[in-house]
């Protein structure tokens, strides 16, 4: 799994107060689009050959991520960190910004025709933190505190960004909760520590934090208010290497899906677990999306260690031999889940069976922010395997149809990470399945072929290490045009019926 290294700036005017700048991110972008965070990017290869004044207190290693700081704020906010900045007109330097966000001149060019040199001491470094294990890319991500120099005041040009402000953390952490902002997760953890303090003060805690990540420790991450994502390695299919665990709730919570078979995996989770516990938070059931073993590894010792029901579809129950299944959940079942996280009453879980990847395969949405968990109807790092006897193409392609209806806020996939777009989401994987079925039904003809025959054709885009697996769907592909008949198996081979 590759690492991008990034920075990240938080901009100041108030040091004694809760105030930072935040950006909204263009909803068109790939990567976290319409979400708030603080301005950063990645570095670039110039970033390693600028000079640097005042720059003997950082260690030279954290040298490339200061200059690509200074880089990225001045080309997000049209702030510029440099002895003699000053004597810059506002004027030249909205020119030299112009024309970096262009591509004509670069940062480097820049600094030497207005002869500036990049000043260190603007620059406090907060943190490190390495984005968790849910992302296909990740990035090793340096945050640094900025105080925004006298006479200059942050400005966003629409592009990737669409809008900048200073917020109180207090406030920005209220617009989420009314689910009316979306905020990158390290950024809401930031905030969190700000609240009632002030980024002098804070300082400390958020290293506190970062260092017990580095140390193993599992991010807290959320995407929606109420709904925490734990994502933890397990023994499950590629290209997936980590099953995402779920907590619902605020005061008392739902762990959906305790993943993970191997002891020091269940040792993080339990650390996890037990950190809510010691916040005051309850946990009040184990729920299930289905029973693959990558999303019931834990399950027996969690159900022992915290005294937790089971509830779960009957068809899963049936499945799970030495685990006593307390409640039997059905399609439109509501789970309460209390007060919202912004105070409103009557908040719940309802519950969906949606069947077709296995027999008692269900999903919850919780009813505030239509936060929706569809367990292994999708995922956004692969696409799902439909494994026949108990996997079922039609079946499955239906239950899809379903989440469409039902995807109007941000889906939770069981691997892979979040995504805003729900919906959209929905309906590229329905699109995905038509293409596929299409590319089946070209390479049948009247001549039998094996699966193996078949799978190099169908699959002719996917690695053949994984064509073992694709064989898998690609059963249920044939199976699904048998039951519609435009095929038959002859033997152990398929041809087409005209």
């Amino acid at each position: 799994m590759s690492k991008r290294k990034a920075v990240s700036i938080l901009l100041t005017r108030d040091p004694d107060s809760t105030e930072v700048f935040l950006v909204e991110r263009n909803p068109q972008l790939k990567f976290f689009g319409g979400y708030f965070a603080f301005p950063g990017g990645t570095l670039d290869r110039e970033d390693a050959d600028i000079a640097i004044a005042n720059a003997e207190a950082f260690a030279p290693e954290l040298l490339p991520y200061l200059v690509a700081a200074a880089r990225e704020v001045f080309e997000e906010t049209g702030v510029l960190l440099a002895e003699g900045q000053a004597a810059l007109a506002p004027e030249a330097r909205a020119a030299y910004r112009k024309a970096l966000l262009a591509g004509e001149r670069d940062f480097t060019d820049i600094l030497q025709e207005a002869a500036l040199v990049l000043d260190a001491a603007y620059f406090h470094p907060l943190c490190n933190i390495t984005t968790p294990e849910f992302a296909p890319v990740r990035y090793d991500t340096q945050f640094f505190w900025v105080q925004v120099p006298e006479a200059q005041a942050p400005e966003i040009w629409p592009g990737e960004l669409v809008s900048g402000a200073f917020f109180r953390a207090e406030d920005a952490l209220a617009r989420w909760h009314r689910g009316e902002m979306l905020i990158v997760p390290p950024i809401l953890l930031m905030l969190k520590a700000l609240h009632g303090s002030s980024v002098r003060a804070f300082v400390s805690e958020v290293r506190r934090v970062a260092e017990s990540y580095a140390r193993g420790a599992l991010h807290q991450v959320y995407f929606t208010p109420g709904v925490q994502m734990v994502t933890l390695r397990t023994a499950t299919l590629p290209p997936a290497t980590h099953t995402n665990t779920y907590l619902v709730g605020e005061s008392e919570l739902y762990v959906v899906d305790p993943a993970p078979s191997e002891p020091a995996e269940q040792a993080r989770f339990w650390d996890y677990l037990d950190g809510q516990l010691r916040e005051g938070r309850k946990l009040r059931a184990i729920l299930l999306t289905h029973h693959h073993s990558d999303h019931v590894g834990a399950l027996p010792a969690c159900q022992r260690r915290y005294h937790l029901p089971v509830w779960a579809h009957r068809h899963t129950a049936e499945k799970l031999a030495g685990v006593r299944v307390d409640r039997q959940l059905e399609d439109g079942d509501r789970l309460p889940l209390g007060t919202s996280p912004d105070g409103q009453p009557g908040w719940h879980l309802t519950v969906y069976h949606t069947p077709g990847h296995a027999r008692g395969h269900l999903c919850f949405q919780e009813s505030r922010y239509r936060a929706l968990i569809a367990g292994d109807l999708i995922s956004t790092v692969s696409t799902i395997v439909i494994s026949p006897p108990e996997g079922h193409l039609a079946t499955y392609l239906r239950s899809l149809e379903r989440l469409e209806t039902l995807a109007d806020g941000t889906l939770y996939p069981s691997h892979g990470p979040a995504v805003r777009d729900g919906r959209a989401v929905v309906r590229y994987y329905l699109q995905h399945r038509r293409e596929r079925e299409q590319k089946l039904l070209q390479a049948l003809n009247a001549t039998p072929q094996s699966l193996r025959d078949l799978v190099q054709q169908v699959y002719d885009d996917v690695e053949p290490n994984l064509w073992p697996l694709a064989e898998r769907s690609l059963l249920a592909g044939l199976e699904k045009l048998m039951e519609e008949g435009k095929c038959e198996r002859v033997g152990e081979a398929y041809r087409r019926v005209s």
